[in-house]
Parts: C-alpha cells; sequence; structure tokens
C-alpha cells in the first residue's frame, strides 16, 4: 500500500496534503488520542476529588505527571532519537491504553488510592514530551521535506490538536455527568488502543539510518539546539512564549473571580475565546504557507503577538478582553505551525527525535512554571503586575525570535523530494 504522494518538481506547486493517504489516517489517529486525552484531563482531577475530597491529593496527583514531563523529557530523548519516532508513537499509545485503563478497574473493585493514581500518572507522564516531539519529526518521513507541504501538514496537526482541546473539556464535563469520571477514563484508554492500532496498520516505518546510530547522552539533544543560533533562541523564545501562556490561562478564573463576581462561565467564555482564534488561526496559516515562506509568516506573527500583549495589563473591559484574546489566540495559531516547520528542517534529520524532545522539555517546564508561578504573583502583587509580567515575557521571546534570524541565512530553495512510500511488507 503506497501512501498515495505524488512527487513535487521544484518549478509546481506542492500536492495538497489530501492526497497523502498516510498523512490523513495519522491525522485521524492523533485526534482520536488527543480527544481522549482532554477528556482525561476533566475526569482525573474530578475522580480524585470525588474519591479522596482533598485539592491536595488533586494536586498531587497532577504534579506527578507534570514531574513525569520534565524529567523524561530530557532524560528520554536519548531513547527517542534511538527508537526513532514511529516507535516512540506506537510505543506510547500501546502502553498508555493499558495504563489508563487500569484506573476505573481498580476503581470499581475499591482498589484505587492516591498512591496508584500517582504513580499511574507519572507514567502516562513520561510519555508526553517524546510523543509530542514524534508527532512532529515524522512528518518528515510521511510528506516529504518540502517547506510548503510540510508547513500545512504541521498546520494540519495542530489544528487536531487545538480542535481537541477546544472540544474535549466541554464534551468531558458532559460525559462525566452521563456516565462518570471512570467511565470517561475508559474511553480514554480505548482511544489509545484505536491510535495504536491505526499507527502500527498505516505509518510506514522509519529507516534506522534516519534515527541516527550510537551511543547519546540525555543533553544530547540540548546541545544540539543551542549550537545553533536560530535553534538556540528559538527554543528559549517558546519556553518563555509557554510560560507566559500557562500564567495567562491559570489568570483567567482569578480574573472572573475578581472582575465578574465568580462567574465560571466568563472564565470558560475567555479560554474559549482564545481556542476559537487559535483554531481559526491554525487554519489559516496551512493556506498562507502557499503564499509565503514559513520562517516570515512565523516571525511576523511572534513580534505581533509580544505587542499584542501589551494590551493585557490595560483596564479592559470584559468585551475587549475577550476581543484580544481571540486576536492573541489568532497570532498563536497562525504562527505555530511555520515556527515548527522551519525548526524541523533545520535540525538534522538523524537528530531529529531527540532535539525536538529537549525543546518540548523546554518548553513544558516553561509552561509548569508559568501556571505555579502566576497564582502567587496575582496574589501577592494584584493582576496588573502579574499581567505586565507576562506581556515582557511575550516582548522577550518575540526579541528572541528576531535575533535568531539575524544573520541567519534563510535556507536556499531546493528540489522537493517525495515522501517515502510505506509497503505492506515495510509494516
Amino acid at each position: 500500500m503506497t501512501n498515495g504522494t505524488t512527487p513535487v518538481t521544484p518549478a509546481g506547486p506542492a500536492p495538497g496534503i489530501q492526497q497523502h493517504r498516510t498523512l490523513r489516517v495519522l491525522l485521524v489517529g492523533e485526534t482520536v488520542s488527543m480527544l481522549g486525552t482532554q477528556l482525561s484531563a476533566v475526569a482525573m482531577p474530578w475522580l480524585v476529588l470525588q474519591m479522596t475530597g482533598s485539592a491536595g491529593d488533586m494536586g498531587l496527583v497532577m504534579a506527578s505527571q507534570l514531574a513525569a514531563i520534565a524529567v523524561f523529557g530530557f532524560f528520554g530523548a536519548s531513547w527517542t532519537g534511538r527508537l526513532g519516532p514511529r516507535a516512540v508513537l506506537l510505543t506510547g499509545d500501546t502502553v498508555r491504553a493499558p495504563l489508563v485503563g487500569l484506573l476505573p478497574l481498580l476503581y470499581t473493585l475499591g482498589y484505587l488510592n492516591t498512591a496508584t493514581l500517582v504513580v499511574v500518572m507519572f507514567a502516562i507522564g513520561a510519555f508526553y514530551a517524546p510523543y509530542t516531539a514524534s508527532q512532529q519529526a515524522i512528518l518528515p518521513g510521511v510528506v516529504g521535506e518540502d517547506e510548503q507541504l510540510l508547513g500545512r501538514a504541521n498546520a494540519a496537526l495542530q489544528s487536531a490538536t487545538r480542535l481537541s482541546v477546544l472540544l474535549g473539556p466541554v464534551l468531558g464535563g458532559v460525559l462525566i455527568s452521563l456516565l462518570g469520571a471512570p467511565t470517561v477514563l475508559l474511553i480514554d484508554a480505548v482511544s489509545f488502543a484505536c491510535s495504536a492500532v491505526l499507527l502500527r496498520l498505516y505509518l510506514p516505518h522509519t529507516p534506522r539510518a534516519a534515527t541516527g546510530p550510537g551511543r547519546r547522552s540525555p543533553a544530547a539533544g540540548l546541545r544540539l539546539l543551542m549550537r545553533d543560533r536560530l535553534l538556540g533562541t528559538w527554543s528559549v523564545a517558546l519556553a518563555l512564549g509557554e510560560m507566559a501562556w500557562q500564567a495567562l490561562f491559570a489568570l483567567l478564573p482569578v480574573i472572573a473571580v475578581t472582575r465578574e463576581h465568580g462567574a465560571s462561565v466568563v472564565a470558560g467564555g475567555l479560554l474559549t475565546a482564545f481556542g476559537g482564534g487559535a483554531l481559526t488561526g491554525t487554519l489559516l496559516a496551512g493556506r498562507l504557507l502557499r503564499r509565503f515562506p514559513a520562517r516570515t509568516l512565523g516571525l511576523t506573527g511572534r513580534v505581533a503577538l509580544g505587542v499584542s500583549f501589551l494590551a493585557l495589563p490595560l483596564p479592559l473591559g470584559l468585551p475587549v478582553l475577550f476581543v484580544l484574546l481571540v486576536c492573541v489566540g489568532f497570532l498563536n495559531g497562525v504562527s505555530s505551525a511555520p515556527v515548527a516547520t522551519v525548526r524541523v528542517l533545520r535540525i538534522p534529520q538523524a537528530q531529529r527525535p531527540e532535539a525536538l524532545t529537549a525543546a518540548t522539555a523546554l518548553a513544558l517546564i516553561g509552561g509548569t512554571a508559568g501556571w505555579v508561578l502566576s497564582g502567587t504573583v496575582a496574589q501577592k502583587a494584584g493582576l496588573s503586575p502579574a499581567f505586565w509580567g507576562l506581556a515582557a515575557l511575550q516582548l522577550t521571546a518575540a526579541a528572541l525570535f528576531v535575533l535568531g534570524v539575524v544573520g541567519t541565512p534563510s535556507p536556499a530553495p531546493a528540489a522537493s523530494s517525495p515522501a517515502p512510500h510505506s509497503t505492506k511488507d515495510s509494516r
């Protein structure tokens, strides 16, 4: 079975991503998996509160997952590089399916407790950074190295992710009320299993030579990023940006409580405003990449994003704040796929899995720090100083994006190569 790719010549336009059967299957599998993950993001803390009634236990369980993400983001980079992205994706879905499914089983039998949840959530979190990085690393092997086509494939993958994030929490809340949190976790386990089956059947093998032989240290991916001016500055910029985003998301309920008299629907509406803008921007990015280079589109979006955050500390009314969140979400969405494309193509093919895993871990650590610190700053200094801090973070990130491209030549346009074809024997 081939993936339906059509070779692209330098003089002609890249084919539509809809022509890539393997990519379509990858998107379906990853959408199913990500939607299940979003359901669990609502069901897991709900189950802990239902079992223990303790917010402290809930925080401990969720923190165990974040700890695993940080640890295995760096120390897992070496085995990610050795295994290759296909094996990481398959292993991640195959292992997490029974891990998540174990929780409702233990709950039904009366053996589930906080300690067990901590251990299982740590194990689940161990796959997050390698899995996310492998999603990006495998795309060139599916659609080829053409920047325009790869950028549109990245946009399609990110659109699936953002749609899952937008719909998952709402759907999770409805399903919990109808079926209960343990059943929702079981649905997540099934989603992992379905994704694993689809990927095993249709995702082509990554050639062993492409994953790079030899010994790899946990810091190898990080060193590779920091040796390159663009990769190093952009990786730090993405970590600072993620810190600002997660801090902003953590402060949305504070806005609802302090400015809108505790209306929970306000916090949800503000988050939806960002999500809708981000999804719209991501969908548009695929079209814009037909006309603009990925570097130009990504850099323009990130600079505009930094400037837009300067409006956040102003005394905005709720309607204006809503519009602002739509705008910054749009800028985030329209620039994310181009930034990811530039970064992937700049990393040597043999080192993409480990370098992207390290970069993902760096961004996630930044996001975790933003989530943890934002509440403390807002409580001690107030919302306005906290928002000025977020603006400073995004402006610094924008400056780093500019610094990364100054003096760094753009890659010369090259002949596009067809994506590798998968055969039945290769599976």
